[in-house]
């Protein structure tokens, strides 16, 4: 007589549902990326009467968190010059509000969001200050300036995904470079994501300002091979966004539900409690 028993297999669909049933941390894993940043002006050193220039106007540099911490404990960010331009493809763009108070030495920034009507934090050195849409958050920091208009100190900044040889990077744009590639993205199409684009900059001039505004150009459309690689790398971007979306829009109806309870709570000393 043989000991061997038949084993069930379980329905795939029934083991989803059974499984679902294991209590699960709240949570999110937020994306986190090597960044491209651009100097817009030159980076100099002064050694007695000398001025030597660190890193020039319009270099783009990769950088990379590394092992090593600061005196708050956050990494340390390798820096590697690539050079005055450059050629990646642009996957994804999203937003974010920015502001440094030079005088108090506060940043002030939001979490990166995609939509006019988003819900969004905003925080200063570290520590959440006030909640609204980006128009609200706006709207705290508004001042006259001295062509009379009334402007935000909070500024608009472009966060823009991109692939450059074959790795996703993070770029925030602001200022001329973020009008130049609002320009940019008008006169292309079907859409930026179509080409490959080239990097570069332009110097500018104001007054006794000088700068560098960074460029764009588009070099050739994608391959087939490209859209492949670039089209995961979007999946990824949208599933990070959507997790993100999801978890704190659970935690607002959690934290309805809980100001709720407590205000229907009897009011007084309950010796059960």
């Amino acid at each position: 007589m043989s000991n061997t028993k038949d084993v069930a297999v379980v329905d795939a669909a029934a083991l989803a549902a059974f499984a679902a049933q294991f209590p699960q941390e709240a949570g999110f894993t937020r994306l986190m990326l090597p960044r491209i940043s651009f100097k817009s002006q030159d980076v100099t050193e002064k050694k007695g009467k000398t001025i030597n220039i660190i890193t020039e106007a319009g270099t783009f540099m990769i950088e990379r968190p590394t092992d090593e911490k600061d005196e708050y404990g956050k990494s340390i960010w390798s820096k590697e010059e690539i050079g005055l331009d450059m050629e990646a493809f642009i996957v994804y763009p999203r937003k974010q509000l920015r502001f440094y108070d030079e005088p108090t030495e506060t940043y002030y920034s939001t979490p990166i969001y995609d939509d006019s009507e988003d819900i969004i934090p905003l925080f200063a050195a570290g520590k959440k200050i006030a909640t609204g849409t980006p128009a609200e958050l706006k709207k705290s920091f508004e001042y006259v300036n001295t062509e009379g208009k009334t402007v935000s100190k909070l500024e608009n900044n472009i966060v823009l995904y991109i692939v450059k040889d074959e790795e996703l990077f993070q770029m925030s744009l602001r200022g001329s470079s973020m009008y130049s590639y609002l320009d940019f993205v008008r006169k292309t199409k079907p859409s930026p994501l179509a080409y490959s684009i080239h990097f570069s900059s332009a110097a500018q001039k104001k007054g006794s300002i000088e700068w560098n505004q960074m460029t764009f150009k588009t070099v050739r459309p994608v391959t087939v091979e490209d859209m492949n690689l670039i089209q995961g790398h979007i999946d990824a971007i949208k599933d990070a966004i959507n997790a993100e979306r999801e978890f704190y829009a659970q935690a607002a109806q959690d934290a309805t539900v809980t100001a709720a309870v407590v205000a229907a709570l009897p009011e007084g000393k309950d010796e059960n409690f």
